[in-house]
């Protein structure tokens, strides 16, 4: 039961439950509540996500669209395929659409303490419009400034800005971007670290054997991110990859993970001919066995809010480096706890050297230490039961 021995009633609302750091970070959070005692529904906009096999038994789902419909045809340019695709996609898209509103009316019957809208650019229409809830949460993942170029998030923050009862904002620096960019969340803003829930982490490590068995004795890396280069820099890791590889650097670098720019990276790495050097494992379901039984680990993002693969590699005990993004000094505290180097190729590749040849570095930096703001889940606890129960609760 939470600290003040309440049983909040909260929803959550996420679009699709495919994998990614977000989703992550609502698989461990949902899991968390239930725990505690919390009655927990997570809302699919659209069902058929490759994580929601992985949601807690005790949370309840409720899928608006039990899968997606009309992705080709909506794709489709040549006239004559699409209306070949009507029949096959068209139609049931529409029937989707239908039971969409459907299921939407089950909402206003039942009562929450609070409705959570878990991304930023997620719309908050069906939390206000719908959902029959005392409390409106708006959960913020990342530094806006870097991360919303058409405007959406900002669309939805200037439309409900006066009605939202609070801002999670996952680090202090999307706090930041935050209430700068948008004076009036201020007041209702606040830092609200990523469920961690580290002992389930450690156990997820040891249910499988060493994943790299078959590749050698030599240095083993791991990136574990969404395969979306914009955010994640993806070709820039191949290109130090590269140059580190032209300089007779021994080593293997695994990059776990999927996404958008899967093909076109996989194209690039065969290009270049280190397909056995640069591996793409793909989607793990537990990459916390690669994390384990990796030498080093590696986030070389663009931008992040808060990177859930540095606090998984720390709890996982491992030397990280990592690139100067938004939140990272909030994690890491470089030459203690990790090697922090400039947002850049260059400098990306003297870390790159650094933590591959020094083996005093690596292992000064081994250790699983995180602040401990970050580390601890109940402070987390105490202070999203604030923000669910608020003020405005009234007694039973």
């Amino acid at each position: 039961m939470t600290p003040s021995q309440v049983r909040p009633r909260v929803l959550f609302h996420y679009p699709i439950f495919n994998a990614g750091g977000a989703e992550m970070s609502v698989l461990r959070l949902t899991k968390f509540l239930a725990e505690n005692g919390w009655d927990v529904e997570l809302v699919l906009t659209t069902g058929g996500g490759e994580l929601e096999s992985r949601i807690d038994s005790r949370v309840k789902v409720i899928r608006l669209r039990q899968k997606s419909y009309g992705t080709r045809y909506f794709s489709e340019r040549n006239p004559v395929r699409r209306l070949g695709l009507l029949m096959s996609d068209g139609i049931p898209y529409a029937l989707s659409r239908v039971q969409q509103k459907l299921r939407t009316l089950q909402f206003r019957t039942k009562k929450y303490d609070a409705a959570i809208i878990s991304l930023h650019g997620l719309s908050p229409d069906f939390c206000f419009e719908k959902v029959n809830a005392r409390r409106r949460i708006q959960w913020i993942r990342n530094d806006l400034s870097r991360c919303d170029p058409d405007h959406k998030a900002g669309r939805n923050i200037e439309k409900y800005g006066t009605r939202m009862d609070a801002y999670a904002c996952v680090s202090r620096s999307s706090f930041e971007s935050l209430v700068t960019l948008y004076p009036q969340t201020k007041d209702r803003a606040v830092v609200l670290y990523n469920i961690l829930d580290t002992k389930t982490m450690r156990a997820l490590g040891d249910e499988l054997p060493n994943p790299y068995a078959d590749y050698g004795d030599g240095l083993k890396i791991v990136t574990v991110c969404r395969l979306a280069d914009k955010a994640k820099g993806l070709f820039r890791m191949l290109a130090v990859h590269q140059r580190l590889r032209a300089e007779g650097i021994d080593y293997i670098w695994f990059i776990i993970g999927d996404g958008p720019d899967r093909a076109a990276l996989s194209e690039a790495v065969a290009t270049a001919g280190v397909q056995h050097s640069f591996v793409l494992l793909g989607h793990q379901s537990n990459p916390f066995p690669y994390y384990k039984h990796a030498d080093i680990s590696a986030t070389l993002s663009n931008y992040e809010g808060l990177c859930g693969s540095v606090n998984e590699a720390k709890t996982m005990g491992k030397p990280i480096i990592a690139t100067q993004f938004s939140g990272i000094e909030e994690q890491l505290t470089s030459g203690v706890n990790g090697l922090i180097v400039d947002n850049n190729e260059d400098a990306i590749l003297v870390g790159m050297r650094q933590i591959i040849n020094n083996e005093t570095l690596r292992a000064s930096i081994t250790n699983d230490t995180l602040p401990p703001a970050i580390a601890d889940d109940e402070y987390k606890l105490r202070l999203l039961t604030d923000l669910v129960m608020g003020e405005k609760r009234v007694p039973e």
